[in-house]
């Protein structure tokens, strides 16, 4: 699947601790897109940056995504509404 990123969104990305070397792969193979980039991910790799964006996803005290983490919670949100995935 083909996964539009901003680059706020890949720079996050890289910046992300824990990142499995499949996904810096990933992340290196990133190809220039319109106003951002453009990832190609199996399904196993998908879900592998869909868990890693998970885990950074923070909530505030009344349950509402964190500004600093709003950008992972976007990813999420791109990788389950994708019609491949």
């Amino acid at each position: 699947m083909d996964l539009f990123v901003t680059t706020e969104q890949l720079e996050a990305l890289r910046g992300a601790k824990h990142l499995p070397d499949v996904l810096e792969r990933v992340l290196s193979g990133a190809r220039s897109g319109d106003d951002g980039y453009v990832l190609t991910l199996t399904y196993e790799e998908a879900t592998a940056l869909n868990e890693l964006c998970a885990w950074n996803v923070h909530t505030d005290a009344t349950g509402a995504v964190t500004p600093s983490s709003r950008v992972f919670e976007d990813i999420v949100t791109a990788i389950m509404r994708h019609p491949e995935y």
